[in-house]
């Protein structure tokens, strides 16, 4: 960080478990690089206890803390239907913002968000941290590596058993699995199937939740050498599989976000096997003695536990950080807005096959 770079000043605009619990809690961790000034939500009384716990100035309004000269920084962490609403305000009111997920409810969403963004000459953030977390990355750099071969099929699943009746489970508010844990999901999918724009099939089911959204989700994506990609995430699993499965032709990974592991084959090291059309003696499958190569992994820091829970504290850091070096110091974002557009294209593609919207 620059000797001279100040503190980014930040107003928050919902204060629920992601604007409160994560944001605000965030912030307080960093005060070299980031200081909370303002704070405004729906709930008025909510709000004013906020304020006053973290020692800030409570808005009435959204449209007053946009009038605020003091904030550089908004960000908004409101019902997930008013996402793009509110951080294109914030951003042709001249600030600079972070947006929560989902970051729109389709492309549409995105690119006004763009188109203000550019307009303005501000950042637009997509708090898409979990890119951070280091299991992701892990599996990441394990399939770059080639030890795997060349990937087939990835499994990732989020699984759990549970009843949920808040407001994230109405559609009125764009709740429902695909919006609230869904972009985690296939943000990383889309990492790993590559460049191409892939093909989507989509289920969804309302199981247990008492709003009209879904709680389970899956979706699959494919495309022509590309790995088929299988995206579980469900309340209505009570025994939850691995979140990692990456099969390739040389080996294979499993784990979770507290350890991995993978096994591999180096097939240059083993007998060539050309078609043989001919029976066997015995009558026996062919077999072989695989000479496999073993490896793990743990994570340094605190891992993650899934949905329904709060995020591990260090991919949320990391992006704050990586955030201050964008605004203050000029450096390029590490997770662009484009490359967002790209998720919500695919979850836009997965709600029309999905049977629910």
């Amino acid at each position: 960080m620059s000797a001279n770079a100040k503190p980014i000043t930040v107003g928050i605009v919902g204060l629920g478990r992601s604007g409160w619990d994560i944001h605000a809690r965030t912030i307080k961790t960093l005060p070299e690089q980031f200081r909370l000034v303002a704070v405004t939500d729906q709930w008025v009384e909510r709000a004013a206890q906020c304020a006053a716990d973290a020692g800030v100035r409570h808005h009435q309004t959204f449209a007053q803390l946009l009038a605020d000269p003091e904030v550089e920084l908004v960000i908004v962490a409101t019902v997930n239907r008013f996402h793009a609403e509110h951080a294109v305000a914030a951003l042709q009111a001249g600030k600079h913002v972070i947006c929560e997920k989902p970051f729109g409810l389709n492309t549409a969403d995105v690119d006004r968000m763009i188109a203000a963004s550019q307009a303005a000459g501000k950042i637009l953030q997509p708090f898409q941290q979990r890119r951070f977390e280091p299991d992701f990355q892990k599996v990441r750099e394990v399939i770059a590596s080639g030890v795997l071969g060349q990937i087939q099929f990835i499994r990732i699943c989020w699984h759990g058993f549970k009843r949920r009746w808040d407001w994230q489970t109405s559609k009125s508010t764009a709740g429902g699995t695909m919006n609230n844990n869904g972009p985690h999901l296939i943000d990383h999918a889309l990492e790993l199937f590559g460049p191409d724009d892939p093909k989507v099939w989509c289920e969804m089911r309302r199981g247990l939740c008492s709003g009209d959204a879904e709680d389970h989700l899956k979706i699959i994506l494919t495309g022509p050498n590309r790995p088929t990609i299988d995206i579980e995430l469900s309340d209505l699993i009570a025994y939850g599989q691995d979140r990692w499965l990456v099969c390739g032709t040389a080996g294979g990974l499993r784990g979770n976000a507290d350890s991995l592991e993978w096994k591999y084959v180096d097939w240059s090291k083993m007998p060539p096997r050309p078609l043989e059309l001919q029976p066997t003696p015995d009558r026996s499958y062919n077999s072989e003695k695989l000479e496999w190569q073993t490896a793990s992994w743990r994570p340094q820091s605190a891992s993650d536990a899934g949905a329904g829970v709060a995020p591990a504290s260090q991919p949320v850091v990391e992006m704050y950080n990586s955030l201050f070096r964008v605004i203050r110091l000029g450096q390029p974002q590490a997770i662009t807005p484009q490359s967002v557009r790209r998720r919500v294209a695919v979850m836009e593609k997965a709600r029309q096959v999905g049977g629910m919207y």
